[in-house]
Parts: C-alpha cells; sequence; structure tokens
C-alpha cells in the first residue's frame, strides 16, 4: 500500500484502540484501583465523555498530519509561514482515497494542502487545551473528591505537556526524540481521559 495515508492513520487508531481495550480490562478487573465515590455530577459525565471524544480526533488529526508529511508545513509559531491565516486547500488535503498503487512515502500534496492539514491539528490542539483546562480546572478548584483531582490533575499535566512537545515539534524541526514522546504523552493522555470517563460512570452505577 506504499505508506498510503489513510492504512497509516487507520493503523495509528487500531494500535490506541488495543491500549486503551487493555486499559479499560486493567480498570475492570481492578488493578488500576478508583475510589467508588468520587462525587460526579451527571453534567460533568457528559463533559467528561466530549472531552475523550475531543482528544479522540486530535489524535486522529495528528496522525493524519504525520501519515500526509505537513508536520513541518508551518515551520514557524504561533504563526503559520509568517501568516495567520495562510494560503490552504481544505478540500485536497482531506482526500481520504487516492486509489492504489501511487507511492505516498515523503507525502504527494502540495504545499496549500499540507498546509491545510497541519493548520486543522493547530486548531484542534487549541480547541483540545481550552476544554480539557476548563474542565480539569474547574475539578482541581471546586468541591470534588480527592480522586477526581487527581486523575484531572494527570489530564492536565499531561496537556501541558503535550502542547509544549506540539510546539517543540515546529520550532526545532521535528526532532525524532520529541516526535516520539508526542506519541507516547499523547497516548497517556487518552489513557488518562479514559480512566476519568470510567470512573465517572463508575460511581453512576454504584449510585
Amino acid at each position: 500500500w506504499k505508506v498510503k495515508p489513510i492504512i497509516v492513520t487507520s493503523h495509528l487508531i487500531g494500535g490506541l484502540a488495543t491500549l486503551t481495550l487493555l486499559w479499560l480490562i486493567l480498570l475492570r478487573i481492578g488493578y488500576i484501583r478508583i475510589s467508588q465515590s468520587v462525587g460526579l455530577s451527571s453534567r460533568f459525565r457528559i463533559a467528561s465523555i466530549v472531552g475523550l471524544l475531543i482528544v479522540i480526533v486530535q489524535i486522529v488529526l495528528g496522525g493524519w498530519t504525520s501519515s500526509n508529511y505537513a508536520a513541518l508545513a508551518c515551520p514557524d509559531f504561533p504563526t503559520c509561514q509568517t501568516q495567520w491565516w495562510p494560503d490552504m486547500d481544505w478540500k485536497e488535503g482531506f482526500v481520504l482515497w487516492r486509489g492504489i498503487g501511487q507511492d505516498y512515502e515523503f507525502g504527494v500534496l502540495d504545499s496549500t494542502a499540507r498546509t491545510a492539514i497541519h493548520m486543522a491539528h493547530r486548531i484542534g490542539a487549541l480547541v483540545t487545551f481550552v476544554y480539557l483546562g476548563i474542565m480539569t480546572l474547574g475539578v482541581i478548584l471546586g468541591n470534588s473528591s480527592k480522586t477526581l483531582k487527581v486523575i484531572s490533575g494527570i489530564v492536565g499535566t499531561l496537556l501541558v505537556i503535550q502542547v509544549l512537545l506540539g510546539i517543540s515539534n515546529i520550532i526545532f524541526a521535528l526532532p525524532l526524540v520529541v516526535a516520539t514522546v508526542h506519541n507516547g504523552v499523547g497516548a497517556l493522555l487518552l489513557l488518562s481521559m479514559v480512566t476519568l470517563v470510567y470512573a465517572a460512570y463508575q460511581d453512576s452505577a454504584k449510585s
């Protein structure tokens, strides 16, 4: 399939889905213990599900950015190509299937399409940072239980680290170590959000 972006991205999604299922098994059989009363409101349960979905979408965008070699389409930060809104080809950037036989190594898209993909990942990062930031701060500064505050603190810490790693990828032109750690922290952020949602609905089932 010659490094086809949709295949590469699907491979990433499949791997993280497997990791998530293994993590849920550990939670279910009790290897990872969570307080049975974490004091979550139904509104927060919905908010945590939305947060998890946002993280999943952002991970998919990250996979699409990487598989289309668009990580360096914007070599500067916070602007992109010294502009806040550069020329972009959104339609071309998000064509999922381009037929069989083409070699996708090093990418086949032009600059405007890669820029659109990169900017989508940046916008997704901003949405993720703002949403999860507000959610976790609300828990930490509120009257929630210690368990919930600890989980939210982990989510918030990983969120900040992930954003800093993403910015470092741009500023330092995608060093291998930083890019690898960025992937790893993304997986940990996903697992921490899964834990938060699991804790919310475990509490709901017991109440």
